[in-house]
């Protein structure tokens, strides 16, 4: 994993290998964006591995610190399942 960046408008940043991790706050969302009342984790993949070019990606809202718990207790439950079953 890298050391954190911002990103153009200021979020907060991580790379980690191929996908780039930004954190969204609440107030830098407007009210026809989707999860607008909510902080959010955006999870995009680089297009290839000479370039900073992103695909779209998923968006998750932190309404709690809990909600992050529960998508890293997900990530860990898909990640040992898959090991179990291969």
């Amino acid at each position: 994993m890298e050391a954190t960046f911002s990103d153009e408008p200021g979020h907060v940043c991580v790379r980690v290998g191929n996908i780039r991790v930004t954190y969204v706050p609440a107030a830098d969302r407007t009210a026809v964006k989707n999860w607008a009342g909510s902080d959010i984790l955006r999870v995009q993949a680089y297009k290839d591995p000479d370039s900073e070019s992103l695909h779209k990606g998923a968006e998750f809202p932190v309404s709690t610190p809990e909600a992050f718990v529960d998508l890293i207790s997900g990530l860990c439950s898909v990640y040992n399942e898959g090991r179990r079953r291969a």
